[in-house]
């Protein structure tokens, strides 16, 4: 089946209100067209407001790209765990790092002594490295990069670090949800929650713009820059972003859900 026949069941699907699933490896330019695609062809067939796509279209990937972060991040994270316990020369580390990353309270712990910049950083090196890899520039790779580029994501494989999108679509709604299998650190759902709740009381007073302005700037990773102008095209919508976006962490996964009722895609942007 080639591309264009793909996209046309995919759009086929959507609006004969079947579920929309795809495991997410990499988010590429190419699968971001084919995403696009599949929109605006849903919102054709379905005489929605096409104006609308590329607002969404942007919202989903801001998210998938989160994910895809998040994942790498975590792997990142359980690594420096186990550097650390090899330095203090504990036996049987592959056990008790299973522990500490499964129990909450454990988890959270061994985060507060792990410096968010060592994540940060490792997390650069590696999107870098894929980024020129997925770019066709993986002759410009140097030997470190290739092996760290190979180590994390046989890493990522190793703990079915997933990222899934699923898109349903009914008479009342469109429901996004991306579920990436890894939890998110209480330290960087509270930066994200700080950073929408500032924006928030910004867009109040009329003033959402300087959220994203250069004296307001949080360069820490994870400062919700992405999600916050997820949240501005909502207001655009008329729509309370608290409602209508909503970030769950489990003990095993998080989720990020977005809806968007039927009735706003039909009106002027």
């Amino acid at each position: 089946m080639n591309d264009s026949s793909l996209i046309a069941k995919s759009v086929s699907r959507l609006s004969s209100q079947k579920p929309l699933r795809y495991q997410i490896n990499a988010l590429t330019k190419f699968g971001r067209k084919q995403l696009l695609d599949v929109l605006t062809g849903f919102f054709e067939k379905d005489k929605l407001n096409k104006e609308h796509v590329f607002a969404i279209h942007y919202a989903l990937i801001e998210i998938v790209f989160n994910a895809l972060k998040a994942n790498l991040k975590f792997v990142a994270f359980r690594e420096e765990i186990r550097r650390q316990l090899h330095r203090f020369k504990i036996s049987e580390i592959e056990d008790l790092l299973q522990v500490i990353i499964e129990e909450r309270t454990l988890r959270e712990f061994m985060a507060s002594r792990v410096m968010p910049e060592v994540l940060r950083k490792q997390v650069r090196q590696i999107f870098d490295a894929e980024e020129k890899y997925r770019s066709g520039m993986a002759q410009k790779l140097n030997p470190e990069q290739i092996e760290l580029l190979k180590k994390f994501r046989h890493l990522v494989r190793s703990i079915d670090a997933d990222v899934n999108l699923h898109i349903l679509h009914s008479n009342a709604d469109i429901v996004i949800s991306v579920t990436n299998r890894v939890p998110m650190l209480g330290r960087d759902l509270e930066r994200i929650e700080h950073s929408r709740q500032r924006h928030h009381e910004l867009h109040k007073e009329g003033r959402a713009g300087d959220f994203f302005s250069y004296d307001n700037l949080d360069t820490t990773e994870s400062a919700g820059f992405g999600i916050a102008m997820v949240d501005q095209g909502l207001y655009k919508f008329g729509l309370n972003p608290f409602e209508h976006l909503k970030i769950e962490t489990r003990n095993r996964e998080t989720v990020v859900t977005l809806k968007y009722p039927r009735k706003v895609l039909l009106g002027q942007s």
